[in-house]
């Protein structure tokens, strides 16, 4: 576990180090989730590459300031891009989750030089101005309200969404189990300052040349109507629809994801273990 302060963050990382010469992976949570969300993960991923798992700013153990513009798009990019420097991983890929993977589409975005490749799960690259950002926008301010008047009420809607019902009951209960641990202050600053409706739209500004694997359920059908014509716009970038899975694609289908990872990070160079 490594602690390290940026822009007055002190971030919770733990490096899930397997080998020397294994590539890393960055791995970004969603909303109100956590890194520990991931170790369910872990040691598979631990075959081909050296996870790193983060509790984004706001969230999980991570101790964040109450500060205003504190979790803006470009005060976020801004941390990561300070502990990614001071880390200074070597084959470096990045993987992100709803929330997260709106968070790797801006570093890729931003700081493409540090990453080999990307892997974003039911995540897009941002609304365009106009009345449905405008729309978005509005939603994330009510929703926000709503968590500083009563956040378990908030919580129960939240996992009652059909986004999530089709994640299996262990994932659920771990994911409620995180979920009721954040700090409601947050969460609500989260959605304002990070929220979909204000996040930069920088769909247009991506990498073409980074290759993007992005994964949406086929049962989450907004996801897969964005990141299949996402994938459309270069030919570095591809698309998987996975079939009988939701939003929580990795929790739904957790070996086809970590096929995918695998796949994304090409380790032809790492010989199995015997």
């Amino acid at each position: 576990m490594v602690q390290l302060y940026s822009d007055s963050v002190l971030y919770h990382c733990t490096i899930h180090k397997s080998k020397t010469d294994y590539p890393y992976l960055l791995m970004l949570h969603g909303f109100m989730g956590s890194g520990v969300l991931f170790h369910p993960l872990i040691d598979h991923l631990k075959q081909f590459c050296n996870p790193v798992t983060i509790d984004l700013s706001g969230h999980g153990q991570t101790k964040t300031p109450e500060t205003d513009g504190i979790l803006t798009t470009e005060r976020q990019v801004h941390q990561l891009r300070s502990i990614l420097k001071r880390l200074n991983f070597p084959d470096l890929y990045i993987y992100g989750y709803s929330m997260g993977g709106r968070v790797a589409f801006q570093l890729i975005s931003n700081c493409a030089k540090y990453f080999r490749g990307a892997i974003i799960e039911s995540a897009h690259c941002g609304l365009e101005a106009g009345h449905k950002k405008n729309k978005r926008k509005e939603l994330d301010k009510k929703r926000a309200l709503q968590i500083e008047q009563n956040f378990s009420g908030f919580v129960d809607k939240w996992l009652d969404l059909p986004l999530f019902k089709h994640t299996p009951l262990k994932a659920s209960n771990r994911y409620e189990h995180v979920i009721k641990s954040q700090n409601p202050s947050m969460m609500a600053r989260s959605l304002r300052e990070f929220g979909s409706g204000s996040m930069p739209d920088i769909c247009k500004n991506l990498p073409a040349t980074l290759p993007i694997h992005l994964i949406s359920g086929s049962l989450d059908k907004k996801y897969v109507q964005l990141q299949k014509y996402i994938a459309t716009q270069s030919p570095a970038w591809s698309h998987y629809n996975i079939e009988e899975t939701g939003h929580r694609v990795h929790t739904d289908k957790p070996n086809r994801v970590i096929e995918i990872i695998k796949e994304a990070m090409n380790p032809i160079q790492i010989q199995p273990d015997l």
